[in-house]
């Protein structure tokens, strides 16, 4: 990851950070995390995003999968944006063997 940052290559969308936001656990880790997220790329809401992620998650359950909705949210951005997720989130497997091309980054 601090390579990624060090070269300009790190983007999130809204549910990231909501969901890195809600992990500080200390007002120095805030600091610290806050001053990380300020220097990445942010990735604009796709104009369908509420509805795919919905059908992204009917066809998931019908692949047999179930994922979270944040998580649906957050593939969703990465594929209107052709952009690999860095994860070790177990969701993001399940997406991308149930065929959807979701490129990961471990």
């Amino acid at each position: 990851m601090d390579d990624l940052l060090a070269e300009d290559e790190v983007a999130l969308c809204g549910p990231v950070v909501t969901e890195l936001r809600r992990g500080i656990r200390s007002a120095g880790e805030r600091r610290r995390v806050i001053a990380l997220l300020q220097g990445c790329h942010f990735l604009s809401q796709p104009d369908a995003l509420w509805e795919e992620a919905g059908d992204l998650g009917v066809l998931l359950g019908r692949r047999g999968a179930t994922v979270k909705s944040l998580d649906l949210l957050i593939a969703v951005h990465a594929l209107a944006h052709s952009t690999p997720v860095l994860t070790a989130d177990r969701d993001f497997d399940l997406i991308r063997r149930a065929g959807v091309g979701l490129q990961l980054h471990r």
